[in-house]
């Protein structure tokens, strides 16, 4: 299946937002081994929305493998030491 984009609607409430991410998880065939992996790829695919508007279907998958990989733990790692 095509990775579909995520429009974010910013008057929608965060059940909502979430659900709209779940659905889009779905449609694409994948699944998080944790509610905190969940938890942490809804929020960065979040900050992505806000900042762009709308998270394509491959940046989704990027989030989600990021997350997936411990990259996200990395990354904040990383920025600490700036």
């Amino acid at each position: 299946m095509t990775p579909k984009a995520i429009t974010m609607d910013m008057t929608m409430r965060d059940g909502e937002q979430r659900a709209a991410f779940k659905e889009a998880l779905d449609q694409m065939g994948v699944t998080l081994t944790s509610s905190s992996s969940f938890e942490t790829a809804f929020t960065r695919m979040k900050e992505v929305a806000d900042r762009y508007g709308q998270v394509p279907g491959h940046r989704i998958r990027a989030i989600v493998d990021e997350v997936e990989s411990g990259m996200e733990i990395l990354k904040g790692v990383s920025d600490s030491f700036r």
